[in-house]
């Protein structure tokens, strides 16, 4: 009498959203601006056994520019189930990075080069009947901001300081457009106080991956408040000139805006 058998396979499919759709079987190299990246997934995996099915994972080679990260996300084709082809049985599993971890369809790369662990968990099958079992995962890998104040070096990005000068709320403000192929911030002010004064100073400058926003007046021989916000890191430090820090409540931040959006609350102050 001959016994048929049940063959599991999961075919690891790989897509790209810069327009790219490679096989997976070779890494897939694509390009943003200063970000390069290879991606390497496997192309399939035979399922040998209920439970733990390790894979050789996924690597990530090459560069990634500041402010930059990798995602890349996975999505079943049977819902995270393998399906029988000439029938209507499923068996389930989750992706899982180790065979004790929890369910995963997530990754991200901060910096390269980057790897992760990746296996699946398939629910026992001794009760299903015979037969070819497939899933099809499809993975995306897109290049993303990886904190809020890195969309402010994006080109034509505009990132505005509004604050307080002589303990007045009138709108005082510094605001810079970011030109990415120089580099630097095309800068205004404005204001209903501090604004209207024809001796103020300000600036927006690009310095590493920090951007420095100033306002005082000349009198003070420097900008009385000064902002270095981190792009790599969301946070930010505040510097008061002499005349400012003799009356601090009179002087600081009221919110920082990113196109036009309020972002106060996603950064915090060292």
């Amino acid at each position: 009498m001959k016994i048929k058998k049940r063959i599991f396979s999961l075919a690891l499919a790989g897509a790209l959203t810069l327009g790219l759709l490679p096989a997976f079987s070779s890494p897939a190299l694509a390009a943003d601006g200063e970000t390069s990246y290879t991606l390497t997934i496997p192309s399939t995996l035979t399922v040998a056994n209920s439970g733990w099915n390790p894979t050789s994972g996924i690597s990530a080679t090459g560069t990634l520019a500041s402010g930059k990260k990798l995602t890349v996300t996975a999505s079943s084709a049977n819902s995270w189930a393998l399906k029988q082809q000439d029938g209507n049985e499923t068996v389930s599993y989750t992706m899982k990075e180790t065979s004790d971890g929890e369910a995963k369809t997530a990754w991200e790369f901060t910096t390269l080069p980057g790897s992760a662990t990746l296996g699946i968990d398939v629910a026992d099958y001794s009760t299903k009947p015979a037969g070819t079992y497939q899933d099809t995962v499809t993975f995306t890998a897109k290049v993303e901001n990886s904190t809020v104040l890195s969309g402010a070096l994006v080109d034509g990005a505009t990132i505005k300081v509004n604050f307080k000068w002589r303990g007045s709320n009138r709108g005082d403000y510094v605001q810079g457009v970011y030109n990415a192929s120089s580099g630097t911030f095309t800068v205004t002010k404005g204001g209903g106080y501090w604004g209207s004064e024809e001796r103020a100073v300000y600036k927006v400058e690009k310095s590493g991956d920090n951007i420095i926003i100033g306002a005082g007046y000349y009198d003070y021989g420097a900008e009385a408040m000064v902002w270095s916000f981190d792009t790599t890191n969301d946070t930010y430090t505040y510097t008061q000139g002499s005349t400012v820090s003799s009356l601090p409540s009179y002087y600081g931040l009221i919110s920082v805006t990113l196109n036009g959006t309020d972002i106060t609350n996603q950064l915090t102050q060292n």
